[in-house]
């Protein structure tokens, strides 16, 4: 059974009201963006700390940032897991040994122009690998088709490394089924615009046992 994020932007005047009468998610998905390294910006910090007030399922921050240590200090007793983007940062090296003093998971987002191959060398440092199928930025893109090649691609190298994989962006029920070797799915819009959003979970979570 896949686990499911479901995914809110760290908007200002941020509320848990956007997620009242939700059940059943596994995971909420954070997106964080500084509106440099994607053009939208939704940087409200204490988005953060309402959430883990208000729940105790584990919390992903999504950094889509051009400088992911500047927040990771200021978020760090929030949040579970940490996502950076493999395709900003050169000292990436840098930034996942800041995420372990803390004890908290890290993982890298890589963009759909990005290649698996480009990341094999990190893989047995990290605990997670979002993959992108689309562009970062915005809610409510088209499914990229050639992502379940990449997920497919990085899923062999499990055996190996100790990571997840999972994955964001025009996520519904119809493209689950063909995301067997993902561990999460992570959806917004077809969540939250869902008639009902908890069975929308329950068959995304079910997604690899049907059809």
């Amino acid at each position: 059974m896949k686990k499911v994020a479901v995914s809110i932007h760290a908007i200002d005047n941020f509320s848990v009201n956007i997620l009242k009468d939700i059940e059943g998610f596994d995971y909420i998905h954070v997106d964080f963006m500084d509106g440099k390294f994607v053009d939208n910006k939704n940087d409200n910090i204490d988005a953060f700390r309402i959430l883990k007030e208000s729940y105790k399922t584990p919390i992903i921050a999504h950094l889509m940032v051009i400088e992911p240590l500047k927040y990771i200090a200021k978020i760090v007793s929030y949040v579970d897991y940490f996502l950076f983007h493999f395709e900003n940062v050169n000292n990436r090296d840098k930034v996942i040994k800041e995420i372990r003093k803390f004890d908290k998971k890290v993982g890298f987002a890589i963009n759909p122009g990005t290649s698996i191959t480009e990341i094999i060398p990190y893989l047995n440092k990290i605990d997670l690998v979002l993959i992108m199928s689309v562009n970062p930025g915005w809610s409510g893109q088209k499914f990229l088709i050639n992502s379940v090649e990449k997920v497919n691609k990085l899923a062999k190298y499990k055996k190996e490394n100790d990571f997840i994989i999972d994955i964001d962006g025009g996520i519904n029920l119809k493209n689950a089924q063909l995301l067997k070797n993902t561990d999460i799915l992570t959806s917004s819009s077809a969540i939250l615009k869902a008639e009902d959003p908890n069975k929308t979970i329950k068959l995304l979570r079910e997604s690899d046992e049907n059809g």
